[in-house]
């Protein structure tokens, strides 16, 4: 297997930029369209690969043409499908997304399809040589398997949580966790706590190694047992923001695998999801780790510290 591996969501973007968010029964015409390959944990798996990191991807997806598109995505992009289950009578998830012209922001409706299961075969994993485990709640009863299994075997585990994991049940996941990494959208879904460094230390009582909070335009807000400091967003052209907190997350877990420690990897994590917000699509903007590293010297950055730790 390779060094991290992701099991969660992966489905198909159907992407259309707007002027404006038309109302029921109006017309709007599309600026212009995309159809990727999207889900919280493929992009991140797309991300940490082509950021030079060997990946693969565990999940599920439909007998049909988009599952077939999603496998060979993930092939071309360097990820390992090995473990992926394709599940016949039922369709790969997809989503519709509606990117606002002038800000980026995007509106997006999704179809679970395959992916409303909870349990996706086979019933064990095997972690030999695994050192990160990427979950994002999707598959839950699987992601609680592999992530208990992957404590038990000294694997790092990291969680992008999705709403899948808005239920009592999901905090013996939460127990598993190393870097608990929520946005701030399933922050205030979760929790009374709005404030962001209050809410990150709340979820310390997981007993991870840190809580990591991306909130968009705002920045990184990061909180562990003996320090807490806030990244700001580097600040870019920005075309469309999906797929950010999932293309941070990737690139967060290839910094640690590359031997970043947590700011730098925050940082280094940070300049990725920037880049990736200058392109339509959670995909298509992943920088390659050469492109980051330049972009962090243009932005004051000592490359030095990036290219080996």
């Amino acid at each position: 297997m390779a060094a991290i591996v992701g099991l969660g969501g992966v489905c198909l973007d159907r992407l259309a930029i707007l002027p404006r968010m038309p109302g029921w029964d109006e017309v709007e015409h599309i600026s212009s369209s995309a159809t990727q390959l999207g889900g919280m944990v493929a992009t991140a798996m797309v991300a940490a690969a082509r950021l030079g990191e060997s990946a693969e991807m565990i999940g599920g997806v439909g007998n049909d043409d988009a599952g077939r598109y999603a496998l060979e995505t993930l092939k071309r992009e360097g990820v390992i499908t090995q473990n992926m289950q394709v599940i016949d009578d039922e369709a790969t998830a997809f989503s519709f997304v509606l990117v606002h012209q002038e800000t980026g922001q995007r509106t997006i409706l999704h179809q679970r399809g395959v992916q409303a299961g909870e349990e996706l075969p086979p019933a064990t994993f095997d972690l030999a040589g695994v050192r990160f485990l990427h979950l994002d709640g999707y598959w839950f009863r699987s992601a609680l398997r592999a992530a208990q299994q992957a404590k038990a075997h000294g694997v790092t585990v990291t969680l992008d949580p999705s709403t899948r994991l808005l239920h009592a049940d999901a905090e013996e996941l939460f127990y598993c966790v190393d870097y608990f990494m929520p946005g701030i959208a399933f922050v205030e879904q979760f929790m009374a706590e709005r404030e962001p460094f209050r809410a990150a230390k709340t979820l310390l009582k997981y007993g991870g190694k840190a809580v990591i909070l991306t909130n968009g335009a705002e920045g990184v807000y990061v909180c562990a047992p003996d320090d807490e400091f806030h990244i700001p967003a580097f600040r870019v052209p920005v075309v469309d923001t999906t797929g950010a907190g999932d293309v941070f997350h990737g690139a967060f877990v290839a910094g640690l695998q590359k031997g970043y420690a947590l700011r730098q990897a925050v940082t280094f994590a940070s300049a990725v999801a920037a880049l990736k917000c200058t392109k339509l699509g959670g995909q298509a903007g992943i920088p390659t780790f050469q492109e980051t590293l330049e972009f962090l010297e243009r932005q004051g950055f000592a490359v030095r510290h990036f290219q080996s730790a």
